[in-house]
């Protein structure tokens, strides 16, 4: 499977994370967006919206980050994506992600942090403070849904978690003010422990 990727996208971590969780290999495709590779024939003939990630498994061309985690945990058996009513729990948070909790995210890492890299201007921080005020109304949401459980969806560590959590990829880089939810830090913390969170953690800025 071809996995065409970049180790600093937040959504492309939601995908490492599940492949090296559950041991699966991929064959990694580095798309330098700087370059503008997103955009040239080739990479706009797998994906047209010139977007990472994407995956390509022999016939089968997949984009959006949720489509390829499911896809890659249907690969096996595993805890990750069950084969029980629990899968619309996961698919719940993942589309909350998209719309609500990883949409604020995005803005604010667009705006402190990719404006920077692509040397496209300074941020917009009335805009942030847009997003900051829509961050912490969603992270609050988050927060209550961990009260007395160790991942979003209960005991069981799911692709819900690894969705969610690539929001906060970089969180401290991009000032996320998460600081006052401490069941959102714990639920972190044991992500933290998870073998392909760690290994899909993106190298220093």
């Amino acid at each position: 499977m071809d996995f065409y990727t970049n180790p600093l996208s937040p959504n492309c971590r939601k995908v490492d994370a599940v492949a090296k969780q559950l041991g699966i290999d991929l064959n990694v495709k580095l798309v330098d967006i700087r370059k503008g590779e997103n955009r040239e024939p080739g990479f706009l003939a797998i994906n047209p919206n010139g977007k990472i990630p994407a995956l390509v498994d022999g016939d089968l061309t997949l984009w959006e980050s949720n489509a390829i985690q499911c896809y890659l945990a249907s690969k096996k058996d595993n805890d990750l994506w069950p084969k029980s009513n629990l899968r619309y729990e996961i698919m719940k948070w993942q589309a909350w992600e998209l719309a609500h909790f990883g949409a604020a995210g995005r803005v604010l890492i667009f705006q402190r942090i990719v404006k920077q890299l692509l040397n496209i201007g300074a941020s917009d921080e009335v805009r942030c403070a847009e997003e900051e005020a829509n961050l912490k109304r969603h992270a609050a949401v988050l927060d209550n849904a961990l009260k007395g459980k160790r991942f979003v969806c209960g005991d069981q560590l799911t692709l819900a978690d690894f969705c969610l959590g690539s929001t906060l990829t970089f969180a401290e880089h991009a000032r996320f003010p998460i600081g006052e939810f401490t069941n959102v830090r714990r639920w972190m913390a044991s992500l933290d422990e998870q073998p392909g969170w760690r290994g899909s953690k993106p190298p220093p800025m």
